[in-house]
Parts: structure tokens; C-alpha cells; sequence
């Protein structure tokens, strides 16, 4: 007989993982971001974007993540976040030489087991199935917002700059938004506690703004058609939006030459024109295309996950736990061993694999593992 396991409280473990050789620091309750001691003049619009594809080059010698984006985000006056789940303090060894500066953020989101995605003019460093979807998620509630009556439209579309004082809390900057838009977030205590550094951003629309925020907590929102009201939803696994272009020449042939740069896209015909459906980045590439513009990819490529973990004294029940949670692992353990996940052990150790890291943690209890379709099974051997 199989139950879930629920040890009596969820542990909240310091551990990282990384891609290959470079290791990466993820802290569960941690969040760092960079913080301006003095004001920057923060690029904006075509600015930011124009450099993004400048060259740059630098090198962190051990440099902790935090430090060296606070260095890189004014040197480059680029507004910089980076998810609230990366240790600050984790140091990382990079060099970049010759690069445009959003390939050097690709090498810093590679080098933290993730990526980078850009909402307005914010870069946002994070895992990759949260960076893979937060610019296609800022866009569809962005569109959402073009449907409410004009003056709470006017409200969740203001742009304005955001900044915010140490040790505020996302609960109170969430409500600091909310109240800008006139409108009441239906179920807050979905955000845990947290205390943040001081924050500075250029300026965003509002909804952008809870979009960054909620992003670290694996969250997104509702708008109420009224426009009175916030309901924070769970991140879908899936995000896309559709635009309709008017390509110049045959619409066949302009399908076909989009259909092969982006096999993922969704190409259909509708009088003149082309409905595509896709993430923000594919259309914003397609927008580029379609104008004759040269256009350029950089793609982090991945490789084994590897772990670390530094615990004390803890249940192993609550270990597993921990990090099944952390890979999104539903868990599922036989009632008969449900003592032999309640001795406490401590761990330090590096560079694992998930599988070796549930060896580990399990050696001292005969306990042996499965992984299979999303579901972490403990079992007698």
C-alpha cells in the first residue's frame, strides 16, 4: 500500500544545483536581486534593447551571483532581477569574452541551471521553466487588460518606475500594487513571508510589475472583468499568444519560410493575413523576419543536473520531501517504511545527480527509489 508522504513539517533546505561544471546556489526561501546604491538611469524601450546586442566582456573570479550582477546591471544601466529561489551568495567563476551582452546573460542564467527572459526593459534570471514562459505571461495579461473598462485599463496599464525600501515584504508590495489599480488581491496569503532588499526598476505597466513579483513564487493572476479585483493562480505549464501579421508578397510562402525558422509556432490563414500563435520571444523574432531583418538566436544549452545539499539533523522523510518538491516530484512511499524515514541525519555533499542524491540520503535505511512520470516511489528493496 502506497500513501503520500507528509512528514509533519515541510523542511526548508539551502541547496543547489548546477549544469555540468558550473554550480549554481538556489536557496528555497532565498531571494536576491540587484540593488542600487545610487540611482541609475536605468536604458529603456530601444535602448535597452540596442544593448542588449552590444559586446561586452568581463570575468567573476568567485564572485558572488549578487555582487556581480549589482557590477554588471549599472555598468550597462540594465535593470536586473534575479529570482527570489537563487542563493545571493553564491559564487560563480565566468568569463566573458566579446559576447553581446544578452548572450553573457544566457551564460549567467546557464551557470545558475536556468535562463534569462526580458519583461519590458527588466532582465529576469530564474529557473528555466519559470524564464521560459514570464515573457509570454506578461504579454497575455497585458492583453487582458485591453478588455476592461477604460478607466481600470487605464489603472493595470500606467507605466512608473518601482522602487521599494529594505526588508519590505512581497505581501506588502503586492498590496502596494493592487492599490494602485484600485482593486483588492482576493487570496494574498497565497505569498509566503519573505523580506527583500531594497528594489529599483524603470519604468513598467503595472501588470508587468506583479508579473516580476509573483514570478519567484511560481505564480501568476487574474484580473476581475471590472478590473476590482486580483486572483493569484498558479503558473500554467503552457503559455502562448496569437498576433496576425500581413507579410509582403504570397502569405504561402511567407508561411512556409516561417514555418521552418520556428517549428513550434501555430501558422494559420485568415483573409490576408497570418494568425501566429507563440511565446513572445518567437514573435518577436517573426516581427524582425517579416520586416527583412537579420535575426539571432542564443540558446543555453543544458547538460547533467547536478546537486548540492548541506543539511543538519533533519528527517530523511523531510529531506526526500524537500527535494522532491524542489524537482516538482509528487512522492509516494509504502506505509510499511514510514519509520524508517523519521531518524534524523545530517548531509554535505556536491555535485550529485538526483539519483545520487536519494542514495545518499536513503543509505541508511534500505530504502530504495523510483522515478517514473513525475512520481518519486520509495519502497522496501
Amino acid at each position: 500500500m502506497f500513501t503520500t508522504l507528509t512528514p509533519g513539517k515541510t523542511l526548508r533546505l539551502s541547496f543547489a544545483f548546477a549544469w555540468c561544471s558550473l554550480l549554481c546556489s538556489l536557496a528555497v526561501s532565498a531571494w536576491s536581486r540587484v540593488e542600487a546604491a545610487d540611482s541609475i538611469a536605468w536604458r529603456t524601450g530601444e535602448d535597452f534593447h540596442s544593448q542588449l546586442d552590444s559586446t561586452i566582456g568581463f570575468q567573476w573570479k568567485s564572485n558572488p551571483i549578487r555582487q556581480g550582477l549589482h557590477g554588471l546591471a549599472a555598468n550597462q544601466r540594465v535593470a536586473i532581477w534575479l529570482d527570489r529561489r537563487v542563493d545571493p551568495d553564491h559564487e560563480v567563476d565566468l568569463i566573458v569574452d566579446d559576447a553581446t551582452l544578452d548572450g553573457a546573460l544566457q551564460r549567467v542564467g546557464s551557470a545558475i541551471g536556468g535562463g534569462v527572459s526580458y519583461v519590458g526593459s527588466v532582465a529576469y534570471l530564474g529557473s528555466t521553466p519559470v524564464t521560459a514562459k514570464l515573457a509570454t505571461l506578461a504579454a497575455m495579461r497585458r492583453d487582458e487588460v485591453k478588455q476592461l473598462p477604460t478607466a481600470a485599463r487605464t489603472r493595470f496599464a500606467a507605466d512608473a518606475a518601482w522602487t521599494w525600501e529594505e526588508a519590505s515584504t512581497p505581501r506588502e508590495l503586492l498590496d502596494q500594487l493592487a492599490q494602485a489599480a484600485n482593486a483588492k488581491v482576493a487570496n494574498i496569503d497565497q505569498i509566503p513571508h519573505d523580506l527583500w532588499p531594497a528594489g529599483d526598476l524603470p519604468p513598467l505597466p503595472l501588470t508587468d510589475r506583479m508579473t516580476l513579483l509573483l514570478a519567484g513564487f511560481d505564480l501568476t493572476f487574474e484580473i476581475a472583468r471590472d478590473g476590482s479585483a486580483i486572483r493569484l493562480t498558479p503558473m500554467p505549464a503552457e503559455v502562448s499568444i496569437e498576433r496576425s501579421y500581413s507579410p509582403r508578397g504570397s502569405l504561402n510562402v511567407a508561411a512556409t519560410t516561417i514555418a521552418g525558422a520556428f517549428p513550434g509556432v501555430g501558422i494559420k490563414k485568415v483573409g490576408a493575413r497570418l494568425a501566429i500563435t507563440g511565446t513572445f520571444e518567437e514573435h518577436e523574432f517573426i516581427e524582425r523576419l517579416i520586416r527583412g531583418e537579420p535575426i539571432r538566436r542564443v540558446e543555453s544549452t543544458p547538460g547533467v543536473k547536478r546537486f548540492d545539499l548541506r543539511v543538519e539533523n533533519q528527517p530523511i522523510g523531510a529531506i526526500v520531501k524537500a527535494v522532491a518538491e524542489r524537482e516538482m516530484l509528487q512522492v509516494r512511499v509504502d506505509s510499511a517504511i514510514q519509520a524508517k524515514l523519521q531518524p534524523r541525519i545530517s548531509l554535505d555533499v556536491k555535485q550529485l545527480t538526483l539519483d545520487e542524491l536519494l542514495d545518499r540520503a536513503l543509505m541508511s535505511t534500505g530504502i530504495t527509489h523510483r522515478i517514473e512520470d513525475g512520481v518519486l516511489e520509495l519502497s522496501s528493496p
